[in-house]
């Protein structure tokens, strides 16, 4: 019973050794920015074809993240939020001279309450699954050079992050990472995260 009641207390002191908090930054490559992709490659073609004008020059800037979790009593399950930020842009041209007449640019913020499970969570290594859900804000400028015209439209949406697998290693308190999945955040990402 002394031996059993001796393990008991080291293994509560392991679990309360091990950092409670964690803050991350991670870039990649976004579902709205796929979305868009997709979208505008269906809508561009049909918009090049019925008018006199042409999508182009297309410009991206992939997902930006930053996440926050929390450590529970139980060391393989967190919980937290993860806020991202992508941006995409192209300009619209005339077809005949080429001449520049106009662009748009899009922005993406999305705010997620999230959980985070470890399947394995060792002193150096670790891999997990991540869920999140939440909105997102989309902001659509459109700026129109012949009329001299702009305008903006804001809309909200249903966002979510589902990273199926994730790996991270490193020391105990800072690791680099890296997650495979579906959602704003990314569909692959890499980051880093402070352990503390």
């Amino acid at each position: 019973m002394v031996v059993a009641a001796m393990m008991a207390s080291l293994s509560v002191n392991a679990q309360s050794n091990q950092p409670k908090h964690e803050l991350g930054v991670s870039y990649g490559i976004g579902v709205s920015l796929l979305g868009d992709g997709i979208g505008n490659a269906i809508g561009n073609g049909i918009f090049d074809q019925l008018s006199g004008y042409k999508w182009e020059d297309n410009k991206q800037f992939g997902t930006l993240g930053v996440e926050y979790f929390y450590h529970l009593n139980n060391p393989n399950l967190a919980v937290g939020a993860i806020a991202t930020f992508a941006k995409y842009s192209e300009d619209v041209a005339n077809k005949k001279s080429g001449e520049k007449v106009g662009d748009r640019s899009r922005t993406y913020i999305a705010f997620m309450p999230s959980v985070k499970y470890y399947w394995m969570n060792k002193k150096n290594f670790g891999v997990y699954t991540k869920a999140a859900v939440g909105g997102m804000m989309m902001k659509d400028e459109r700026n129109d050079l012949e009329t001299n015209k702009m305008s903006s439209d804001n809309k909200l949406y249903f966002m979510y992050q589902a990273s199926l697998l994730g790996l991270e290693a490193g020391s105990q308190n800072l690791r680099a990472f890296a997650e495979a999945g579906v959602g704003e955040q990314g569909i692959i990402l890499i980051g880093v995260r402070a352990k503390f």
